[in-house]
């Protein structure tokens, strides 16, 4: 967590065990240690509810394709 083990901003480098690695997936390595430990001990999430669905149109519309897969960008 020491701000000097970050060589450059894409960069890793741990100044106690020589640890080099891309800082994005260090960082994403980090976070899934935590929430696999937290899974482990079936801990309580602290994350907020989502907001209520209003179904009021937001969003993209959906179409189909001419196999019948649905697709978010029907010009695509």
């Amino acid at each position: 967590m020491d701000r000097a083990n970050r060589v450059s901003h894409a960069w890793f480098a741990c100044r106690s065990c020589g640890f080099v690695d891309h800082a994005d997936r260090n960082g994403s390595r980090n976070i899934r240690a935590r929430a696999e430990e937290l899974w482990r001990r079936r801990a309580q999430s602290t994350a907020p509810d989502p907001p209520p669905r209003s179904g009021g149109g937001t969003g993209r519309k959906r179409s189909t394709t001419a196999s019948g897969a649905r697709c978010a960008s029907p010009g695509l």
